[in-house]
């Protein structure tokens, strides 16, 4: 929603980066990502599964395995990538974002620091989420069988894929999902409701294909904390690339472009929904 010849619209990144404070942008991010989740917990199940090669099912019960984690992994992941990505921001620019809107491109790379940085958390989360899909067991007992048989470091197994998709993914739904829609809105003549959907679809589309080969490579080391058969990063690679060739790192991608569609749709409509709900006078013209 930003150029640099007029002010950012309702919302965007850029007002949340510059008038809202630390915990206002924790607020806001937290309440998007417990929406987002709790809307598209299925298609994770079945995103998952379908890169283990594990069955299918519409079994509610099996499909909402994990939920708990699952929001609190969301809602604080989604949390920091706002801060972050306004820290970062103010490292980009040295300073500037605080007086001036984002340009796009500050935004993608300030919107990429700030997903790396929270792969950190999302990490041991997804392992937790991952075992419990799989296994069934209790959100106590999974993370304490994993310390059991891995040691506190198994925690993070698939740090490196988590990271750059989260960097990949937070770019998306912070920089290129808006910078599409004005594309779309300023040099197509679109109006604004159509830009902000077309804007949505051809960021998550785009996302979902670039961080797809990575995502992959975390869902299989995290299935398999015993690295029976994907041991670390670069093993898994070659595994992977033995079992199906290029196309393997592509399991489960129709599960996960339209989960991605859809989440960088909620993000940008809670960017210009919730902000304004939660704190109507920080947006008073």
């Amino acid at each position: 929603h930003i150029n640099s010849s007029s002010p950012p619209g309702p919302g965007s990144f850029a007002e949340m980066a510059t008038e809202l404070n630390g915990m206002e942008n924790f607020a806001v991010g937290a309440t998007a990502g417990t929406i987002e989740v709790t809307i598209l917990q299925p298609m994770l199940y079945c995103k998952n599964a379908t890169q283990q090669g594990l069955p299918l099912t519409l079994n509610p019960m099996v499909l909402y395995r994990g939920l708990t984690v699952s929001i609190v992994n969301m809602a604080s992941l989604t949390a920091l990538q706002f801060p972050l990505s306004s820290l970062s921001a103010g490292l980009i620019t040295g300073g500037a974002s605080a007086n001036r809107p984002l340009t796009p491109m500050e935004e993608i790379a300030s919107g990429f620091c700030g997903g790396w940085l929270s792969g950190f958390l999302c990490a041991p989360m997804e392992l937790v989420l991952i075992q419990q899909q799989r296994f069934g067991l209790s959100l106590l007992s999974t993370p304490a069988k994993i310390v059991t048989e891995s040691g506190a470091l198994g925690l993070f197994r698939g740090l490196i894929p988590s990271c750059g998709r989260e960097a990949i993914f937070t770019a998306g739904y912070i920089g290129l999902g808006p910078a599409f829609g004005t594309i779309l809105r300023e040099n197509m003549g679109i109006d604004r409701t159509t830009s902000k959907i077309g804007g949505a679809l051809g960021a998550g589309v785009l996302c979902a294909t670039l961080s797809h080969p990575l995502d992959t490579m975390k869902t299989c080391m995290q299935g398999d904390i015993s690295q029976a058969t994907y041991k670390g990063f670069s093993h898994t690679f070659s595994t992977l690339m033995s079992e199906g060739g290029a196309g393997r790192f592509f399991s489960g991608w129709s599960w996960r472009t339209g989960r991605m569609i859809c989440a960088v749709g909620i993000m940008t409509e809670c960017k210009e929904r919730v902000g304004p709900i939660l704190f109507p006078h920080k947006y008073k013209k």
